[in-house]
């Protein structure tokens, strides 16, 4: 009967899975890895630049990396999934928020600043054109969803066993970025994606089949063996995908579900949407041009609403709301143009600021925002303006004893009611030392153009978090620089908005300047009783020509060339000819004759700015969270080792006592299941009892019973005998563990007089 019950359990054991070898785990980890770096290359179609791939792509092979590790240490997916989160945000913090660490540990501010980038990227999705800057809450969620789609992928690949399951979670992302990326590298990317994916697809297919025993030798080396025809395969299919796809009928057709917008954005000026699109992607694109008398900045509207989120347009409908042009002023010149459009759309027309006449009788005056508007169908390509600007002749004297008490609306000086109180402080601290209104804009402008840097690779934005964003950072280009400005003006009860229009242009040899999509522009405008909005020029390596009176900065203005980043002239703008001021970065003293004034080292910008952001922190819950985090990952890991350390320190030589050892670890196990042997009951009748109870394996139970039987009253084993038990033991573990509940399982982990009952011989 024993020789019986021993072979047909031989033979069916030689037909069970065999647990796949670390080596092909690790090689399957790898491709698994590759089609994440791929599906994060598919992200270059939504980002301008290259800078977002570096750290998204440590981030992915890390988390691929844990992954692998966890699964060699046997960690339970119910812990290493949840673990790998964890893992994942500290990453992040590591690679985008390394100044909010303390030590390696994220802190409170770290999650405030992540909160804050991804509220700001939410609000503006619905928004956004690609390619978008690669900083900000738009590369964080990039990041963070390319590591989670790594993390479940592993999660699919090899804790699920599933195959064309694992290239889900990177599907999505990869079709996600697709669909909102620029059609860049389209055919290229498809086929890595495609040729990784079915090379991942067989490679699982053949990890996880369930023979890997040949007839005769030693077992195959499946894995090895179909690499190559898999290769080939996938590279087949995606290159027929690649190259047959274009080209079946109906393939450049129009989508059933139109995804683009009802207009070309980059060739409408919707106020402070579209500035970063223009200066990006159409550096070279004439919008239109201007034979004027002098140069100024080309000024489309007036933006005196701030809800919080953006600087915008009062509630009206400004195609409908026409008025009378106001009467020049007085201390102020004419300044004539002629205004060509050649692809500028819309409905606002830029001009000098302010205009007092225009030819047209199809442009309606907006008072309350000096606005030019052309209704319903707007601007067309063609048309063409004569107007006439009356130009205030300003000069330091006149605003300084000019006082900014009856703006002409509230709206001038509304804040909502959560703005960061930490601005208002930097605000203050700013210009602590500055008496009159003029003062303190000019100390709020000297510290932007001296202790920030333009970058046009920023995230866009100007409402709450995108102001805390970008004083930390102290890097952006015009929209943050005149949103934070007015934001701040208001702070102090300045009566402040933002204006958007164009800087002048190229002069080019036909005395005309040509206004391209580089030149689109935004500055802030304050109000001055008995005056009116005066602009100001907080930008670094922009100035108005003519304003340099009383800015200090000299006409400057993004260079022709491909990089709107570099400025014509390249020369420092110099500070306002004022008294020196303090609070307002560098501290500058300027000299009567106009001379590049001197500049000494003042701390009162940097101190400003350390006393309005919480010193960075671990606190204590977080520490406790790790500690306990860390505690309980180091005894789920070392504990099954632990319990083996200890086996094999006790374990006898003798066979027949192994043997009885092999069936004694297995009873206690079934013990879990409220099967433990009885008092005088011998291994056979255990196993029959345990057989009817509950549906275990009755030929693996049995044929350990017997031969402990052998061992325990006859004194019989050998070897080979020792070894077949010590694999039935763990056949009959495994099924134990399959029959506790996850619950039981993790508690059982804990005690460890019971966890290694759980651990095979």
């Amino acid at each position: 009967m024993s020789n019986d019950i021993s072979a047909t359990a031989r033979a069916e054991h030689d037909q069970q899975p065999i647990v796949a070898r670390p080596s092909g785990s690790v090689l399957a980890t790898m491709l698994l890895a590759t089609l994440s770096v791929v599906t994060a290359i598919g992200f270059g179609r939504v980002f301008s630049g290259w800078e977002f791939l570096a750290p998204m792509l440590v981030v992915v092979i890390a988390i691929h990396g844990v992954a692998l590790a966890l699964r060699l240490l046997v960690v339970p997916g119910y812990i290493a999934v949840p673990l790998g989160v964890v893992v994942l945000f500290g990453l992040i913090a590591w690679k985008y928020y390394p100044t909010t660490l303390s030590g390696p540990f994220p802190t409170s501010r770290t999650w405030d600043f992540i909160a804050s980038d991804l509220q700001l990227s939410r609000d503006q999705f619905p928004t956004a054109v690609a390619p978008v800057a690669a900083v900000g809450g738009f590369v964080v969620a990039a990041t963070a969803a390319a590591g989670v789609a790594a993390l479940l992928s592993d999660a699919f690949a090899f804790r699920a066993y599933g195959r064309a399951e694992a290239t889900v979670p990177t599907a999505v992302i990869f079709v996600f970025a697709s669909a909102l990326g620029v059609d860049n590298h389209r055919i290229a990317d498809t086929v890595a994606w495609l040729l990784c994916a079915l090379v991942v697809i067989a490679i699982l297919r053949m990890l996880h089949a369930q023979t890997e025993y040949a007839w005769i030798g030693q077992r195959r080396r499946v894995l090895l063996s179909v690499l190559p025809l898999a290769v080939v395969l996938a590279g087949c299919a995606a290159f027929s995908g690649a190259v047959i796809g274009p080209r079946l009928p109906g393939a450049g057709a129009k989508g059933l579900v139109d995804t683009g917008t009802s207009h070309d954005v980059t060739q409408v000026l919707s106020p402070l949407v579209d500035i970063r699109s223009r200066l990006v992607n159409l550096t070279k694109t004439e919008l239109f041009t201007v034979q004027s008398s002098e140069p100024h900045y080309w000024r489309a509207a007036g933006l005196p609403k701030f809800d919080g989120t953006t600087w915008g347009l009062p509630d009206q409908d400004l195609t409908r709301v026409s008025g009378t042009f106001a009467t020049a002023p007085l201390g102020s010149h004419e300044v004539t143009q002629r205004i060509h459009i050649t692809t500028l759309g819309g409905n606002l027309v830029p001009a000098a600021y302010s205009p007092v006449a225009i030819n047209s009788t199809n442009v309606y005056w907006v008072d309350h925002t000096r606005t030019l508007v052309v209704p319903d169908a707007g601007i067309a390509a063609g048309a063409t303006y004569d107007i006439v600007s009356a130009v205030l002749d300003i000069n330091p004297d006149m605003l300084r004893g000019a006082r900014s008490q009856f703006p002409p609306d509230a709206e001038s000086t509304a804040l909502p009611t959560d703005f960061p109180d930490s601005v208002s402080q930097t605000a203050r601290d700013v210009t602590a030392d500055a008496a009159t209104v003029y003062d303190k804009a000019i100390a709020l402008q000297n510290w932007f153009q001296t202790t920030f840097t333009y970058d046009l690779t920023v995230q866009r934005g100007h409402s709450n978090n995108a102001i805390l964003n970008f004083l930390r950072i102290r890097r952006g280009y015009c929209e943050q620089f005149s949103g934070a400005f007015a934001a701040m003006a208001r702070s102090l009860g300045i009566p402040a908005r933002v204006a958007v229009g164009f800087t002048q242009g190229d002069l080019e040899a036909d005395g005309v300047y040509h206004v391209f999509g580089r030149n689109a522009h935004a500055w802030p405008e304050v109000w001055f009783d008995d005056i009116g909005w005066i602009a100001f020029e907080p930008t670094p390596g922009r100035g108005e020509p003519g304003a340099q009176a009383y800015t200090g900065v000299e006409p400057q203005q993004a260079a022709p060339g491909n990089d709107p980043n570099t400025v014509a002239p390249a020369n420092r703008p110099a500070p306002a000819p004022t008294t020196t001021v303090a609070g307002a970065g560098p501290a500058t003293t300027v000299r009567p004759d106009g001379a590049t004034p001197t500049t000494q080292p003042a701390d009162a910008a940097s101190a400003a700015a350390a006393k309005s952001t919480p010193k960075a922190g671990v606190s204590p819950w977080l520490v406790v969270f790790a500690i306990l985090l860390f505690g309980l990952i180091a005894w789920l890991a070392a504990l099954p080792r632990l319990v083996n350390w200890w086996r094999a320190r006790h374990r006898s030589n003798n066979p027949t006592e192994r043997i009885a050892q092999s069936w004694n670890l297995s009873a206690q196990a079934l013990g879990l299941l409220g099967l433990a042997p009885q008092i005088g009951e011998t291994p056979l009748e255990h196993a029959r009892r345990a057989a009817r109870m509950i549906d275990l394996d009755r030929r693996t139970l049995g044929e350990l019973a017997v031969c402990a039987t052998a061992a325990i009253y006859g004194g019989l084993g050998s070897d080979s005998t020792v070894h077949r038990c010590d694999d039935l033991a763990g056949q009959v573990i495994e099924q134990v563990k399959l029959r506790l509940s996850p619950f039981e399982r993790f508690i059982t982990k804990f005690d460890p007089r019971r966890a290694g009952l759980l651990v095979a011989p």
